[in-house]
Order: structure tokens, then sequence, then C-alpha cells
């Protein structure tokens, strides 16, 4: 406990202070204009109510003058007092005067009324933060003071704090929802109306919008992937990593990887080992370099800089820029592609990563211990339950904004119609079997359908169905696209400047990272990314 007492009269002298339970050593200190006392012991906190009796003297209170005039509470206080009780003992006063107020112009007058006992009181209920007490009076006659007894003790205040933490966790988990919900509302996505038929079989042309007199819906990410199949031939108007960039809806290393498998499924570049124990990723210029379009031929022509082939066995200030650059081309066709009525956000942010239901109770828990982490300074700050839930709720609107801000991309009746068709194939890519592979490999359609399935996140099962196959190993273990998932950290050390810890990117394990967008499995089972 501090208190400030004005030195009018001189500094505060003979200043006792007694507590039957609580710390009650003494600091008191002439700092010119006033006497700070405190009391108390810095080293030890306590807790609930507990009542100390203060003394002191004003030595040159003016007395002997015959007049009275003193500050009882000095303005500036910092905290309300709910109920202020004013003696004068030992006194008679002619004219005497009690005011009260944060300055003098501004004050409230108090009475000063006899008692029984023969000394004059005033209660002020509350007295105000800021405010002071100024008494005044022409002293008539001295008497013999009146033993006082402590006033009762106010009923202990009830401890609400766990009723406060509750309420604000309450608050912020509810505020949390509503903020979820809202954002999954917004993100809903376009499509044509009629079921899963007429959802998917407009997926055809370079059109953004439906044509003219076609009617669409919205869905949410869930009933989305409700309505994807199982096709056994991939969209024919999109690329590989198009159709990850619709269903993952975001550009990271994973989103290059796919558009570097993409080029190896089409023959613009080929990728081979190398190295004693074939540890070594070369890349070259393939049969069909030449026809490629002119941004693909420019962003691999800063990649090889003039370079007949290149090995990806250290980080390649040149091949690091065409990364950068297919990440950049990227992030423009998610911006002008037509696919979304609310495109994703820049790279690596992302969109349409749905959460699933669990991840709502937990940006739940990790809301309720941040807040309850804070709580006691939400308390100090607010001191009162009403601001404290204004705070729960804007930290947990701000905290769940930042944890679903993926759930508002909402694609296009033509963007949802051509993901169906992505996730349809990356289903079927996903349950492949043996024989599958080997109808592939009759049809010469290997390395584009290992493009599809590394750039779709199905690179495990597939080559799972490699392997089972009746397919010669030679066809397919040197098959390009399943480089960028064999070989991934080659890609990641070529890109990337070294760090001193972690691998960090989009790679990991032994290869490119599978089944983040088709990890859900076969059938009617749903995959993360953009399900």
């Amino acid at each position: 406990f501090q208190l400030n007492v004005p030195n009018s009269y001189g500094a505060g002298t003979e200043v006792r202070a007694e507590s039957a339970d609580a710390p009650d050593a003494l600091d008191v200190v002439n700092t010119g204009e006033s006497t700070r006392i405190r009391i108390g012991d810095p080293d030890t906190t306590i807790t609930g109510q507990h009542r100390y009796e203060l003394s002191y003297v004003q030595p040159t209170a003016g007395i002997e003058a015959e007049r009275l005039e003193l500050d009882v509470i000095y303005t500036g206080e910092q905290f309300e007092t709910e109920r202020f009780e004013v003696v004068v003992n030992g006194f008679e006063l002619d004219g005497a005067t009690c005011t009260y107020g944060g300055s003098e112009f501004d004050q409230n007058t108090c009475e000063l009324a006899p008692s029984d006992d023969g000394t004059l009181r005033t209660v002020i209920a509350p007295l105000e933060r800021g405010d002071g007490i100024l008494i005044t009076g022409d002293i008539t006659a001295t008497t013999t003071p009146a033993t006082l007894d402590a006033p009762p003790l106010p009923d202990e205040a009830p401890d609400r704090r766990l009723l406060t933490a509750l309420l604000m966790a309450l608050t912020g988990a509810a505020t949390a929802a509503v903020v979820y919900f809202a954002l999954q509302r917004a993100g809903r996505n376009e499509v044509f109306a009629g079921g899963a038929a007429n959802a998917v079989s407009m997926a055809f042309g370079d059109g953004a919008l439906p044509p003219p007199g076609v009617e669409t819906t919205l869905v949410s990410d869930a009933r989305l992937a409700d309505l994807a199949t199982i096709e056994f031939v991939p969209p024919k108007t999109i690329t590989p990593w198009e159709a990850a960039l619709l269903l993952r809806e975001q550009t990271d290393d994973r989103s290059v990887g796919a558009w570097f498998s993409t080029q190896a499924g089409d023959d613009v570049i080929t990728m081979s080992r190398n190295g004693d124990d074939d540890d070594e990723l070369v890349l070259a210029q393939g049969p069909k370099y030449e026809q490629a379009d002119g941004e693909t031929r420019g962003v691999l022509a800063e990649a090889f800089n003039g370079r007949e082939q290149l090995t990806l066995d250290k980080y390649d200030e040149r091949f690091a820029t065409a990364w950068d650059d297919v990440r950049t081309m990227q992030n423009a066709r998610l911006a002008d592609s037509g696919w979304w009525k609310r495109p994703p956000s820049a790279a690596g942010s992302g969109g349409g990563s749905a959460r699933p239901a669990g991840a709502l109770v937990g940006g739940g828990i990790f809301a309720l211990f941040l807040l309850g982490s804070s709580l006691s300074f939400v308390l100090q700050l607010f001191r009162s339950l009403p601001g404290g839930l204004v705070f729960a709720a804007l930290a947990a609107a701000i905290a769940a904004y930042i944890a679903y801000k993926a759930l508002l991309p909402s694609r296009s009746a033509l963007g949802s119609a051509l993901t169906l068709r992505a996730e349809s194939f990356r289903r079927f890519l996903d349950q492949s079997e043996g024989r599958h592979v080997e109808w592939a490999w009759e049809n010469g359609l290997i390395r584009q359908y290992s493009a599809w399935a590394v750039a779709l996140g199905a690179a495990d099962a597939w080559q799972r169905a490699l392997a089972s196959s009746n397919v010669p190993p030679a066809e397919y273990q040197s098959s390009g696209p399943m480089m960028v998932y064999a070989m991934g950290p080659s890609f990641h050390q070529a890109s990337h400047e070294p760090v001193s810890t972690g691998s960090g990117g989009g790679f990991s394990g032994g290869g490119f990272s599978g089944g983040s967008v088709g990890g859900g499995g076969g059938g009617g089972g749903s995959s993360s990314g953009s399900w």
C-alpha cells in the first residue's frame, strides 16, 4: 500500500502502521512536496481482504493559529475508494466546512456533522479516483479525544477470478467459432447446379464465367469434396501443376516442384541420377525443350544459364532464381486464372486449407491458454468483467481470423469444375494397382501419369503401384517426374541458401512430401489441402 501525504504542514512524523494478518513493514520517504508512505513487503504477495491501521502527525498543521485547514486526501489518487469516512476528534470547530473533488473548479460539499461521542463525521461514498478532501474551520476549543473503535470490516468481496476466466474463455471460444463459420461461409465455392455430373461437365474451355443461363449454387469445401468421384484420365485443359494449385490453393516449394515434374512429364526436361551412389540429380534439356512456350523456356534458360546440364548437388544461384520465378508465375496464375471469385492470398499463406472440425477445438484450446496466461494482465488493465470480455472477444477474433483466413478463397464455377476433375483423377492415382500402371505403360502414359501423381501428392501410392506391376523397372525407375518425388532434397539444397538448422521447405524425408493433397485416401474419403 502506498500513500502520498502533502507536506503542507510539514513532513509527516510518528508514522505507524499495523495489520493483524498482512506484512506491515514501513518505508517512509520525504520527497520534498510530500511524504511517501509505503506499507508491506515487496517480496511477499498477499491476496484477499486485509486491514491496515495507519497514523502519522503533521507537525505544523496551524492549530496554534486557531484555524484548521487540512487536506485529508490530496487530489491525484489513482484508485476509487468505495467508502471514505472523515472523523474530526479533539476539536470544536466553528464554521466547519468539508469539500471534495478533482480540482478547485470541481468541488462538492460534504457536511461535518456532530455525533454522540463529540466527534465531527462525514462519509463520502464513493470517493472517485483523483478526488481530494479538504476540511476547514475555526478552532473554538479543544477537547479530550474520544476513544474510537475501528470500523467493522466490510463484507469480503467474492473471488470472481475463476468465473471471470471462465467467462472470458467462453467468450473467446464463441467469438472464434463465429469467425470460423463466417469465414467458412464466405469461402463457399460456386458450382454448376444439378449435381456432380453438371458440376464437372462444363470444365472445358478457357472461360472463367459460367455460360449464360446456367444456374449455379454455393457449396462448402466439404460438400465440394463429396461431389468428386474417380476418373481414369486427367483433366485435358490444365497441367499437373495447375491442378495442384486448384487443390491446394497456395504456392510453395511443393507447387514449384510440381511445375518441374510437369516439365519432365512433357519431355521438356530430363532428370537422371549421377554420382557414385546415384545420389546426385542431373537436369538437362529434353527432346521437346524447343516446343515449350516462351515463359517456360525463359525460366529454364535462367536455370541452365548456358549449361548443357545442371547437377543439383549444392546451392545454385541461377537455379534458385528460376525457382523463385516459377513461384512468381504461379502467383500470377492464381490471381488471373478466373478459377476463383476470391483468389487465394500471396505465396505460402495459401487458401482453402479448410481445417476439419478438430482444428476448431484446437484453436479454442490455444485461445484458452493464451487468455489464461495473460489473465492477470487483462484484469489489471481493465479492472472490470466487461472490459475483460471485450478484450477476450477482440483477441479471439484476431487470432481466429489469422488461423482461419485460409477459408476465404472462393472458387468460381469453372474453378470448382476443374478442381473436381483434378481431385477425381487424384483419387484414381491414389488407389491405383499394378494393372492400372500396366495400362498406362501400354499407352505410353507412364511419364505423364507420374507427373500428375507427384503434382497431386499421390506419388507414394503411384510408386507402390509401379513396384507391384509387371512393367520393367527400367521403364519407371528412370522416369523423370518421379525424380522430383525421390530426390526432393536435391531440389531443396539447390534452390535454398544453406542455413544452420533444419532443412525446411516443402520436401520431407526421402523426397517430395506426398499426401498433403491426396491424404484422404480413396473412395468417399476426404483429402487435406482444399478439402
